[in-house]
């Protein structure tokens, strides 16, 4: 993970389409969620809903689904 990476958060069906079923991951993580956020500001959010989440740096893309099994995190490569 590189110091100033950014993270998007998406809702996705097991077929790998976009879920667009509520609850969104905007609504949990803020707009943030859309725009990019970083690892820590996703793990702080995280913690206030799961405190004893096992959150390990080689999994970020799957933090978001100890809160919704169907969001995934990934890099943002635009800005």
């Amino acid at each position: 993970m590189t110091r100033n990476m950014l993270y998007i958060i998406e809702s996705r069906k097991p077929d790998g389409s976009l879920d667009f079923e509520a609850p969104q991951p905007e609504h949990f993580f803020g707009p943030g969620a859309i725009a990019g956020m970083s690892a820590d500001a996703m793990a702080k959010a995280i913690f206030r809903k799961v405190p004893d989440a096992k959150l390990h740096g080689d999994s970020i893309p799957l933090w978001p689904s100890v809160v919704d099994s169907r969001w995934r995190a990934r890099p943002k490569t635009w800005f």
